[in-house]
């Protein structure tokens, strides 16, 4: 699992890459709870997206698709976390509002900027 826990690392995302493996993402971590807002520049793969809460609750997930990066995928709520996963990925693992993921201490501490 990828980690982006500063500005220009979120920005970048998982940008240009041709494919994830079965389990493999990237953890967004945010500075402070907001109304997320991701897009799909130069990403070239359908991903599925959940929002966390600061507590890890997933708030909701939805499917963003390749687009050039002309939608915005916003959060229902506020949210402290995003997870970018290949596309299907929370409904095979039976993933539905208020799953809790659980946050090590390491990234618990983790500088985000």
């Amino acid at each position: 699992m990828d980690v982006a826990a500063t500005e220009d690392a979120r920005a970048e995302g998982l940008m240009h890459r041709q494919a994830l493996a079965k389990d493999e993402g990237m953890l967004f971590i945010f500075p402070r709870d907001e109304i997320l807002k991701l897009w799909m520049l130069n990403v070239h793969m359908p991903l599925d997206v959940g929002f966390f809460d600061r507590e890890g609750r997933l708030i909701h997930f939805l499917t963003m698709q390749p687009d050039g990066g002309k939608t915005i995928y916003r959060s229902a709520a506020p949210a402290r976390y995003a997870l970018e996963m290949n596309q299907g990925w929370f409904s095979r693992n039976r993933l539905s509002k208020g799953a809790q993921m659980q946050i090590s201490r390491k990234l618990k501490n983790i500088t985000v900027n």
